[in-house]
């Protein structure tokens, strides 16, 4: 029942000496070697171990599609009210974290992270402050029921709200469902937290059966990713794939 409440939605140089600079000299016309092209990587910014995962377990996290998310997309942008190419985009790079969790999958807390342009960047700060996102999210959950009903599974809204924002976060969204099927009916809590640093974007999502998360639990978190992104250290991207993991953007869609 757990995986019912599961959410989706950047040192200064020495001048050379001069023996340095005549034992480096390059006959004249010869070509300059490229530059290597350099930049930052979502996986440097996703959750990691330490104090706000203390008592769970990080496994990979198992995709089982694409990772893409057209209905819910085109679904949250008509919500907002804003143009869907401004939800469904395509990031520079993403990565997704380990899923944490505990023994009895009470708790489960993922990340996400994205490179975007400055001007997406921009445009999803602007988004986090729209006072229809809570209403927003929680008609995105509801909304995501045909395969739910299918499992003979009923989701039932009971709240969507934007609690106080943990610092270094830039949102902090809540929702809480209720679920009922065969096994039972269940309650539980979905808390998002955003941050926008530069070109970066992240979300941690923080799953839980019952009570709603710890405030505590949700400030660590909030330090550990928003300590990160004060320290951007852009390096080489050889190598970089474009996905990390499915697609999912900092305001993207659920995922269940």
């Amino acid at each position: 029942m757990a995986a019912v409440f599961a959410m989706s939605a950047c040192g200064g140089d020495e001048a050379p000496s001069a023996a340095a600079t005549a034992s480096t000299e390059r006959p004249s016309g010869s070509a300059s070697p490229a530059a290597e092209e350099t930049g930052l990587w979502p996986d440097d910014f996703v959750l990691t171990e330490g104090p706000a995962t203390a008592g769970l377990r990080g496994v990979p996290e198992e995709s089982s599609d694409d990772g893409e998310y057209p209905e819910e997309d085109a679904r949250l942008a008509e919500c907002l009210g804003v143009p869907l190419e401004n939800i469904d985009y395509e990031p520079e790079a993403s990565a997704e974290g380990l899923t944490f969790t505990d023994a009895d999958g009470v708790v489960m807390i993922y990340s996400t992270a994205e490179i975007v342009t400055s001007e997406q960047a921009t445009f999803d700060r602007e988004l986090l402050a729209n006072p229809r996102m809570p209403d927003c999210l929680g008609e995105m959950v509801t909304g995501q029921t045909d395969e739910h009903e299918e499992e003979g599974v009923d989701l039932e809204l009971i709240s969507a709200e934007a609690p106080g924002t943990p610092a270094g976060a830039q949102g902090h969204y809540r929702v809480a469902m209720r679920a009922s099927g065969p096994g039972g009916t269940v309650e539980g809590t979905i808390s998002l937290l955003f941050f926008v640093e530069g070109q970066v974007e992240v979300v941690a999502t923080y799953t839980s059966l019952g009570e709603a998360p710890q405030s505590e639990r949700l400030q660590q978190i909030a330090d550990q990713i928003s300590t990160k992104l004060r320290n951007q250290q852009p390096r080489s991207i050889a190598g970089r794939p474009t996905e990390g993991g499915p697609v999912i953007g900092a305001l993207g869609p659920l995922r269940s």
